[in-house]
């Protein structure tokens, strides 16, 4: 049987956990005063998802302080764990994916360098540039093609969806430079 693909929430906990052990509630925390609380539809899906990543044995929890009146439960990512978010993180990018919710992307690209290597960042980001921008092209022709025959809120929704997609193309290149500019200093610096 195959495996379920990990849901952003779950990518997510398994990446911040990569970074470092926590606890549920710092994990909670994060979600509740980040960014990253985007990919929680509620903070207390947050918990569910810790004890079905446990179940799975992707993560592990170990109680600290156990004697204290605070005992708190800190995850640690397993070996498992550590296969399945590399495994989420190397997903390729297709045509097909890069439509769907770009904001996954960006979360996975949070965690590449330290889990997969800044080489694999670079192809993903490469990838994601060459997909982004073919599908692109097709929004521009659409809107070319169609922009007169629609109503003026489609018209402009249609450009909102351009200048978002353009936005974020510009990004990609942005950090697939960046990203190759830091790993060739750090080529340097190690020869």
């Amino acid at each position: 049987m195959a495996e379920k693909p990990l849901t952003p929430l779950a990518g997510a906990l398994l990446g911040l956990l990569h970074d470092a052990p926590q606890s549920g509630y710092a994990l909670r925390k994060l979600f509740l005063t980040t960014p990253i609380g985007h990919f929680s539809d509620s903070p207390g899906s947050i918990y569910p998802a810790l004890r079905r990543l446990e179940r799975d044995g992707l993560i592990a929890g170990t109680i600290e302080n156990s004697k204290s009146l605070r005992p708190r439960q800190v995850f640690r990512v397993t070996p498992a764990g550590r296969t399945r978010l590399k495994a989420w993180l190397s997903t390729p990018v297709t045509r097909e994916t890069v439509d769907d919710d770009r904001a996954v992307f960006l979360l996975r690209f949070v965690f590449m360098p330290g889990a997969i290597g800044a080489a694999a960042t670079v192809r993903f980001l490469t990838d994601l540039e060459r997909e982004m921008a073919a599908s692109l092209d097709d929004l521009r022709r659409f809107y070319r093609a169609e922009a007169r025959r629609m109503p003026l809120s489609g018209c402009l929704g249609l450009r909102a969806g351009l200048e978002s997609s353009e936005a974020r193309l510009r990004w990609a290149r942005l950090a697939k430079r960046a990203l190759r500019r830091t790993v060739a200093a750090a080529s340097k610096r190690s020869t």
